[in-house]
């Protein structure tokens, strides 16, 4: 199965209408099949960033599940940082449940998690629900021979290149790690860095490996503006980094992992 990551659109008046140009055209020629967004869809959180991202993503015609970021959240509206369920109302309008979506492939025995880390004033760092940590523990438990991918906004990990400021981290990433350890998840695709980077972790104790996809953001310039390309197959994964240029995407690294290889001692 080829699926493709994308993060950190960030619709809104920065948006490079050439480089929206070049990433409609990178997506529709690499023919994924499904889009995962892993978050700030919009730059402002307000209801014309959220339609334009939408009328965007359905003129694609490429299937896609999505989780908020906190831009999501409207920037001038206090309120909802201290409630962000007040700003994922017009993200669910749009783009459907903002958390615990769940995306089943059984014809590639893959199933798809993603989880809400946008939570009540600050809305940095990232933190994920206490019930909706018991929730993910089980429901992946549940569906033990599916391989698995969690996607959320806030970094599990930390990224190269990015911010270390507390704010833009994940209060509860080694919670969620361990939790992805003993449920057989393979796969978590990340973003809020604005950077582009492929990391794989090994947990000899368990015998289990996490790869980690870090989303760039493929709109804008001052970062990273990428996005991954993702083969599911067979117990291996191939991530190709798709980065742009001043002529458009293309290939900018290749990352192979074998996911039947258990991380030795």
């Amino acid at each position: 199965m080829k699926i493709a990551h994308v993060s950190d659109l960030h619709f809104g008046r920065r948006t490079s209408l050439e480089k929206l140009q070049f990433l409609r055209q990178d997506l529709l020629e690499q023919s994924p099949e499904l889009l995962v967004l892993t978050g700030d869809i919009t730059d402002r959180g307000t209801i014309s960033q959220f339609r334009w991202a939408h009328d965007f993503l359905q003129s694609l015609e490429i299937p896609y599940i999505s989780i908020p970021g906190n831009r999501e959240i409207g920037i001038s509206a206090v309120w909802e940082w201290m409630f962000p369920f007040l700003g994922m109302r017009r993200y669910s309008k749009f783009f459907g449940p903002a958390d615990r979506v769940t995306h089943f492939k059984n014809d590639h025995n893959i199933l798809f998690i993603g989880i809400n880390s946008v939570h009540s004033f600050p809305s940095w760092p990232g933190k994920i629900n206490r019930d909706t940590r018991y929730w993910l523990k089980a429901f992946a438990a549940e569906h033990a021979d599916y391989f698995k991918v969690l996607f959320l906004h806030h970094p599990v990990i930390p990224v190269i290149r990015a911010s270390s400021f507390w704010a833009h981290a994940l209060s509860d990433a080694g919670e969620l790690l361990n939790i992805s350890t003993q449920a057989g998840i393979g796969l978590i695709l990340q973003g809020h860095k604005h950077r582009s980077a492929v990391v794989e972790l090994g947990f000899p104790q368990r015998q289990a490996k996490v790869v980690v996809s870090c989303g760039g953001a493929p709109l804008m310039s001052q970062w990273d503006p990428s996005y991954h390309l993702i083969n599911i197959l067979n117990g291996s994964l191939i991530v190709h980094v798709r980065e742009c240029t001043e002529s458009g995407f293309s290939e900018s690294g290749v990352y192979h992992f074998n996911m039947n290889e258990n991380p030795g001692l």
